[in-house]
């Protein structure tokens, strides 16, 4: 009994798939294969017990025919018949004689295939209910054929073997392949192709029809024995309904008592395993006992469906009731994974990629910090261009130890180089903050582009109003530092280093032309200037002209005095150069971290959330295809669960 309520619930569960136009597992069932001429539709009118399918020449089965046999009590039907049918594309509607529910199936194999002698692989489900029959499911497919008649395309061989392929290659399918006596059997058609797909053969029954009609003194015996062809779920003989038996009215009844007799006068060693009601009880087993060993691998399926379909409502998101809830949610959502970036950085401590807040302190106390003070600052200048500036600063009273005026000269044109990395490190912030807002909006967000567009928008504007000020902030502390210099701030360990050192050398100079020790390391090498007046000098004819020439070349002429002097200016320079990034660096990271990053974060969530109040209807405005995708897996969902109680429910 659980195992007839087994069947009937998967046919519930493959009539739910089928409305939806969704497979998502194969259900067990029994597919027929065969020639046009092998009697497939006999086979099948006598498992079903009623005449109800189309006949006729050529391909008249054009699509899939799904055969539900439910086997049901006698007066179980409220108005007065042991026998009615349904169609699953027409369920309100009972059909009672035979020739309705053949005109039904010619109509919509019409209406599903057309006019013309093609074939589709869309079903056409029928339900029968009946105490004459047994519980099954059984598939009538196209009749194999080899010649193209008619209107049907040249190809038609083949479209009806994919066909019948995609229907017999799942594991879950038991193949019953339809030939006759009167042909070779090894030559048979629908044997090759079952072989195909399962070549053990542990899911192949074979039905053997036409017996009556063999030659006088030939019989099939060896056949049905399986030793012209072995098949492991046997070889069934039946007897089915000639022409003339047709055209005589005969009965099914009728016939079942004929192809009895039969068996028992020609085959009387087999007759209980032959004819169409040992097939019927003989499918019934073996779909019962395929069933059985199929359920783990179908409720595995159906649990891999449920979970799959719940990914997809997770990224598709539930429907929007209180928009103006959601985007609070979505706001506060995106201000906590903002502010955990900024304070704590990326999650990930093995990355090798720094974000958030690590980026942020990279920025502004590493890249800064390399881009200020990895220069030589001295190495911008020539020996010759700082003695030339020292010449030109001596103004009336020389300098008591070096000219403050030479060193400014020198000094602020490489504090106002400090300007552009400076700047940069404000952009560099800017546009990481960019990026931290990309990877904080919530996955919710995604599903409306309109809101996620207005929320990088505000974001932006916000940004960027902090960011024109503290620009302007790290321009005027470079101004700062270039209008004052504050001597002070050259150490007094420095100065009387450098003043030990120009008296120790003074002492071991004997005069101002002793060029042993060089002082001028500081600076690149000078001497081109010099070099170039003493050739324009060598080759000047004019008297007036050779001594403008020779003032000149004494200008760049260094005296050990000189060199005392550009050896403390190169280092107050390097000194002073480190001071000023020093501060700069830190001056300018204080006012990103305060004046930017700090006023972004605060402005979070109320400010985003005022910013973004207005058309919420515009805002979360969801593309088509989410929705119809939600509601489309929403029914998968619903149809997989259900399938997968059912069979939980009477596995238990």
């Amino acid at each position: 009994m659980a195992m007839k309520n087994l069947l009937s619930k998967l046919n519930v569960i493959q009539d739910t798939f089928s409305k939806l136009q969704y497979d998502p597992i194969e259900l067990p069932r029994i597919v027929v294969v065969g020639s046009q001429s092998a009697g497939k539709s006999s086979v099948l009118e006598s498992l079903v017990g009623r005449s109800c399918l189309p006949r006729g020449s050529g391909l008249v089965t054009r699509c899939p025919l799904i055969l539900q046999l439910h086997h049901v009590p006698r007066g179980s039907n409220p108005y007065d018949h042991d026998e009615w049918a349904k169609f699953l594309h027409d369920p309100d509607r009972m059909y009672f004689g035979d020739e309705e529910i053949q005109n039904e199936i010619m109509a919509e194999t019409i209406r599903l295939a057309g006019n013309n002698q093609n074939i589709i692989s869309t079903p056409i489900t029928l339900k029968v209910y009946s105490p004459e029959v047994v519980n099954l499911t059984l598939v009538d497919l196209p009749g194999l054929t080899k010649v193209a008649v008619g209107d049907q395309p040249e190809n038609i061989e083949e479209q009806v073997e994919e066909l019948i392929m995609d229907y017999i290659a799942p594991a879950s399918t038991i193949i019953l392949a339809v030939m006759t006596a009167t042909a070779d059997m090894a030559t048979s058609e629908s044997l090759k192709l079952a072989k195909r797909v399962d070549p053990t053969g542990e899911r192949t029954i074979a039905v053997v029809t036409k017996i009556d009609l063999m030659d006088r003194g030939t019989n099939a015996a060896d056949i049905l024995a399986g030793m012209v062809i072995p098949v492991k779920l046997g070889i069934i003989g039946v007897v089915n309904r000639s022409q003339h038996d047709l055209n005589s009215k005969m009965s099914l009844r009728e016939m079942r008592r004929k192809e009895s007799q039969f068996f028992e006068e020609h085959y009387r060693d087999i007759a209980a395993r032959a004819g169409s009601a040992h097939l019927a009880a003989r499918l019934e087993e073996l779909l019962s006992n395929h069933i059985n060993r199929c359920i783990p691998d179908v409720q595995n399926k159906l649990r891999e469906g449920i979970t799959n379909c719940t990914k997809i409502l997770e990224e598709c998101g539930e429907f929007l009731h209180d928009k103006k809830s959601a985007l609070m949610s979505i706001v506060t959502d995106f201000s906590k994974q903002f502010q955990s970036l900024c304070d704590e950085g990326s999650a990930d401590y093995q990355s090798l990629e720094l974000v958030g807040g690590a980026k942020l302190c990279d920025i502004l106390h590493g890249k800064l910090e390399k881009a200020l003070t990895m220069a030589a600052p001295c190495k911008s200048y020539t020996t010759d261009e700082v003695l030339v500036a020292m010449r030109q600063s001596n103004v009336l009273k020389p300098p008591f130890l070096v000219s403050q005026l030479a060193f400014e000269k020198l000094m602020k044109p490489l504090i106002k180089t400090m300007k552009g990395p400076t700047v940069a490190s404000v952009e560099a912030v800017q546009e990481e903050l960019m990026n931290m807002c990309q990877s904080c909006i919530p996955a919710q967000a995604h599903r409306f582009p309109r809101l996620k567009q207005d929320i990088t928008r505000a974001m932006k504007e916000t940004i960027e109003k902090w960011v024109e000020k503290v620009k302007m902030m790290v321009e005027e502390f470079v101004a700062s530092e270039c209008s004052h210099i504050t001597y002070h701030r050259i150490s007094g360990v420095v100065m009387n280093d450098i003043l030990a050192n120009g008296e120790s050398e003074e002492g071991e100079c004997e005069s101002d032309e002793d060029d042993s020790i060089d002082h001028t390391t500081h600076f690149n090498e000078g001497g081109a200037m010099k070099l170039q007046l003493v050739r324009q000098f060598k080759e000047e004819k004019h008297k007036d002209k050779r001594a403008e020439i020779a003032s000149q070349v004494d200008l760049l002429t260094m005296s050990s005095k000189d060199k005392k002097q550009i050896n403390i200016l190169g280092s107050m320079i390097d000194h002073y150069h480190r001071l000023v990034a020093q501060t700069l660096q830190d001056c300018s990271a204080k006012a990103v971290v305060n004046f930017l990053v700090t006023k972004v974060r605060d402005s979070l969530p109320l400010g985003l959330f005022s910013d973004l109040q207005g058309d919420l209807d515009r805002l979360f405005e969801e593309n088509p295809e989410i929705d119809r995708k939600r509601r489309e897996t929403c029914k998968r969902e619903m149809a997989l669960s259900e399938a997968l109680r059912v069979i939980t429910d009477l596995e238990d």
